[in-house]
C-alpha cells in the first residue's frame, strides 16, 4: 500500500507516462523517512503495468503477468540498482544499467531502472551514466531518488525532471496514524521536530526516541550554561544517530533563539543580533552535514567542533 502523501505524485507521474509525456529521467527527491524508494518501486509497477487501475489513484492492477512478474521480482523489463555491501554505487553497476537499457523490451512494454540514494554515485560512474540519460530510447525510464540532491553532477541534474516529496499536513494521515496505532497527539508533539518526515517520526515514537533526544538536550542546555565543555558534550555524539543529533540541536537552538525574538522588540538592534544568531547557527550545522558527508571525515571531531562554535554563537553578543 503506497503512503497517503506519495498517492497524489504516483498518479500524477502515471497519468503522463499514458499520455506519452513522461521524461525519461525523473530524480525524485526528500529527506530521509518520506518514502522516496516505495514511491519509485510503485511508479516502475505502474508504468510496467499492463492493465493501470485508473479507479484507484491509477496504481498498477495486480493482476496482470507483468505484475505477477513485478511481485516475484522477476521482470525481466526491471532493475533496482543497488549492492548492499557497497559503500558507493561504482562503475560496474551502472555498466549493468547501460547494458540492460540496450536491450529491447521483453514483455513489449516499457523499461524501468531504478537507482536509489543515487548521490552515493562516484564520479566516473555519475559519468557512466550520462549518456544513457541523454539517448535512453524509446519507452525507457530512469528513476534516481537522493536525499542529498545538491552532491549530483549538474551535468546530471541537467538531464533528469525533478520531483520534490512535500511533508504532508497531520491532518492528511488521521488514517495512517490510526494503522500505525498512535494519536494525531502524540505524532504531532515529534512530527516538526523531524523535519516534518512522517516515517521518521513512526520510528521515532515506536522506538522511544524521545527520552534519547531529552536526555541529549539536558546536555546541550548544560553546555549552554557553561556547565559542561563542547568537548564533554561531544561525549554524547553516536556515529550512527549523528544528522539525528544535529537536526535535534538544529531545532532546539533556533527554538531558544526565536523565543528570545518574541520576547524583544521589532526592528531593534537585539532582534537584528538574534536574527543573525539564527542565520548563523543554520549555516554551521549545515557545513557541518556537508563536511560529514565526505568520504574520511572524523565526524566525532566535526561535532565536537560544532558544539564549540555552537556555544560560541549563542552565550556571546
Amino acid at each position: 500500500m503506497l503512503y497517503p502523501w506519495l498517492t497524489e505524485l504516483a498518479a500524477k507521474l502515471t497519468a503522463q507516462y499514458q499520455q506519452a509525456r513522461l521524461h525519461h529521467g525523473l530524480l525524485i527527491t526528500a529527506p530521509t523517512g518520506f518514502g522516496k524508494r516505495q514511491l519509485a518501486v510503485q511508479l516502475a509497477q505502474n508504468l510496467l503495468c499492463e492493465q493501470v487501475n485508473q479507479a484507484k489513484a491509477q496504481l498498477a492492477c495486480g493482476q496482470c503477468k507483468a505484475c505477477h512478474l513485478f511481485a516475484g521480482q522477476v521482470h525481466p523489463d526491471y532493475l533496482m540498482l543497488e549492492d548492499e555491501n557497497a559503500k558507493s554505487i561504482g562503475v560496474d553497476l551502472i555498466r549493468k544499467l547501460v547494458v540492460k537499457s540496450q536491450q529491447k523490451s521483453q514483455l513489449a512494454g516499457a523499461q524501468v531502472y531504478i537507482v536509489p540514494d543515487c548521490e552515493r554515485m562516484t564520479e566516473a560512474s555519475a559519468n557512466a551514466l550520462l549518456k544513457t540519460l541523454e539517448e535512453p530510447g524509446q519507452q525507457k525510464f530512469i528513476i534516481l531518488t537522493s536525499a542529498h540532491p545538491s552532491r549530483l553532477l549538474p551535468t546530471i541534474i541537467s538531464r533528469l525532471q525533478q520531483y520534490k516529496i512535500t511533508p504532508p499536513q497531520t491532518d492528511e494521515l488521521t488514517t495512517w496514524l490510526n494503522e500505525q496505532q498512535l494519536t494525531s497527539d502524540e505524532f504531532h508533539k515529534v512530527y516538526p521536530k523531524l523535519i516534518a518526515s512522517p516515517l521518521l517520526t513512526v520510528d521515532y515514537i515506536n522506538n522511544g526516541m524521545q527520552q534519547a533526544q531529552q536526555a541529549f538536550l539536558q546536555g546541550f542546555k548544560a553546555l549552554l550554561a557553561g556547565k559542561l565543555t563542547a568537548a564533554e558534550f561531544a561525549q554524547e555524539f553516536n556515529e550512527d544517530k549523528v544528522f539525528q543529533q544535529l537536526e535535534w540541536l538544529e531545532y532546539a537552538a533556533s527554538a531558544w533563539l526565536e523565543n528570545k525574538l518574541k520576547t524583544s522588540q521589532a526592528d531593534t538592534a537585539d532582534s537584528a543580533v538574534i536574527r543573525l544568531k539564527i542565520s548563523d547557527l543554520y549555516q554551521q550545522v549545515t557545513q557541518c552535514k556537508q563536511l560529514m558527508l565526505q568520504s574520511g571525515m572524523n565526524k566525532k571531531l566535526l561535532f565536537s567542533g560544532l558544539c564549540s562554535r555552537m556555544r560560541q554563537i549563542l552565550v556571546t553578543g
